[in-house]
């Protein structure tokens, strides 16, 4: 079915394409770009876990973006820092290949596409080569899936996005039957405002069903997400709260994770920025299972500092504090650095 839906985007993408170079009486000349992006950090525990320390590349893009008619572009970005092997390697995955159209209130994109369910929220943090968003972070969704996404914006105050997609994200592409539903809608109720509402349905699969603990049985229901999201952000200040929960969480009826993030960041000298950020995330789940179920239960507390020399780099050292609601805190010092040419 999505091979289909494909490909009919492209025949899609080819009638347009005629239509706008007959009706344009203005030359256009194809254009692109080279992308590449890295994500590279050094960290050290404190007190008690000083002993966890080393470097680390979490993000390296490289890529290419080509705009081939006026309202029509295509990008394929390779990632060579995904994943990791048995062996600690690391490994390369396809992360993009789609394209793209744009036309006045419309914006489409089909292929193996980034997805809307908290790209917004990461545009509001501002940080994420220094951490994840809450959602990623916590494997709520993947950033990235093969699918279709459709936004259209009614006015300056409303719009609305619809997503249909794989749903196991680009490093488990394969032909099934389930699929992801997805809908938001923002609202921008003053300037530099905005409030968003996101939800979506997870088909379930047996194949993808989280493993029950021994002796513990559970019904098996389509999975859900739900997600809300307030910002704020002009040219010295940007400030997020959001809370996101995850219903029957790997197809497991009120197997359940959930959690608040709130984040500011604000510009205090022409290189300069100072951030904050606290996380506390939750978990709930059927009578029988180990509670908590969910390693990342407990609370984040991060504060840093953001040095930009040049238009291609940053520099973020910053502090961590983790408070696992089953374990005595943790601290670290990181040094996060992101390069983007």
């Amino acid at each position: 079915m999505m091979k289909k839906l494909v490909i009919l985007l492209f025949v899609i993408c080819n009638l347009f394409t005629s239509t706008i170079s007959a009706q344009d009486s203005i030359p256009f000349k194809p254009s692109g770009k080279i992308i590449a992006r890295g994500f590279l950090d050094y960290s050290t525990g404190l007190g008690h876990v000083n002993g966890e320390k080393g470097f680390d590349i979490t993000r390296a893009f490289l890529g290419y973006q080509y705009q081939f008619a006026k309202n029509f572009t295509g990008q394929v970005v390779i990632d060579g820092a995904s994943g990791t092997s048995s062996s600690g390697s690391k490994e390369v995955y396809l992360r993009n290949a789609f394209i793209n159209w744009k036309d006045k209130d419309w914006n489409i994109n089909g292929g193996l596409i980034g997805l809307m369910q908290f790209s917004i929220q990461e545009k509001y943090w501002m940080h994420r080569y220094v951490m994840k968003s809450f959602q990623d972070e916590n494997k709520m969704a993947p950033s990235v899936d093969l699918g279709i996404t459709a936004q259209y914006k009614f006015n300056d105050y409303l719009s609305a996005d619809l997503s249909l997609t794989n749903g196991e994200g680009y490093k488990k592409i394969k032909r099934d039957n389930n699929m992801r539903y997805a809908a938001g809608v923002s609202l921008y109720p003053a300037k530099n405002t905005i409030f968003r509402v996101y939800a979506d349905m997870y088909n379930d699969d047996e194949s993808l069903r989280d493993k029950l603990p021994e002796n513990i049985t559970a019904t098996n229901k389509d999975q859900y997400s739900l997600s809300v999201f307030a910002g704020y952000q002009d040219k010295i200040l940007s400030v997020g709260a959001e809370y996101n929960r995850v219903f029957n969480k790997g197809f497991i009826k009120d197997k359940d994770y959930f959690g608040y993030s709130f984040y500011a960041s604000a510009r205090f000298a022409p290189k300069w920025r100072a951030f904050g950020r606290y996380d506390i995330a939750d978990s709930s789940a059927p009578s029988g299972f180990t509670s908590p179920w969910y390693d990342n239960d407990g609370q984040l507390v991060m504060i840093g500092a953001e040095f930009q020399p040049l238009k291609q780099l940053k520099i973020a050292p910053n502090l961590r504090n983790l408070n696992p609601s089953r374990d005595r805190s943790e601290q670290y010092l990181f040094i996060n650095i992101e390069f983007n040419l």
